[in-house]
């Protein structure tokens, strides 16, 4: 929460974790990981890693889907 200007330490923590969650989760799809693609196409679509982010999401979802994952084939049907 913001309050008169500052972040508390605890929003920015939070902030902090989800952006390394959504660096490590990228980290691994460059790999190969098409779990994680899909994991990053979902987040995109909820908002985890912030404000939600159709276009991301369907970007992510379309590699997760094209290497089999049928989770983000169906997540492109929602986009």
């Amino acid at each position: 929460m913001i309050v008169g200007g500052i972040i508390s330490v605890l929003d920015l923590e939070k902030y902090m974790d989800k952006k390394q969650k959504l660096l490590d989760l990228i980290d691994k799809a460059g790999k190969g990981s098409i779990e994680a693609a899909e994991e990053i196409a979902v987040g995109y679509f909820k908002g985890d890693f912030g404000e939600k982010n159709p276009a991301k999401a369907k970007k992510w979802a379309s590699y997760a889907a094209k290497h089999g994952s049928e989770v983000a084939a169906e997540l492109l049907t929602r986009i």
